[in-house]
């Protein structure tokens, strides 16, 4: 686990959780609020992260083959793909090339910080 990716991942969720609260709740820090907060921001932090984690992220290159398949024409430049496969091996490629870049420890990262929020959620909703 990467501490400083951990700690910006926290710090980022905290600039959220205190955006949040300005601008729906005017700062007003009761704990009913505080906690609908913690579980928003953590299920924006969750379910990305398991995304990333999972290795899920290929299920959407589809989104991507088709957004190049729709709004480009084949300029000879190698971005225009035939078939599906063809997109699937440009990017594998591509991957190889950035291999240095892993998304598995963001990823993490951002799943436990979710995760606390979403459980820090919870306990202040049994609290009240």
């Amino acid at each position: 686990m990467d501490v400083k990716g951990l700690l910006f991942a926290i710090a980022i969720s905290i600039i959220i959780v205190v955006l949040l609260m300005y601008f729906i709740y005017g700062l007003d820090m009761r704990l009913m609020y505080i906690s609908d907060v913690f579980f928003f921001v953590g299920i924006l932090y969750f379910f990305p992260g398991l995304i990333v984690v999972t290795g899920a992220t290929e299920i959407l290159s589809s989104i991507g083959y088709l957004t190049r398949r729709i709004f480009s024409k084949d300029k000879g430049d190698g971005n225009y793909f035939k078939s599906f496969n063809d997109y699937k091996e440009y990017k594998k490629d591509k991957k190889h090339k950035n291999s240095k870049y892993n998304t598995r420890f963001i990823g993490i990262n951002i799943l436990l910080v979710g995760g606390v929020y979403i459980l820090a959620s919870f306990v202040i909703s049994f609290i009240v």
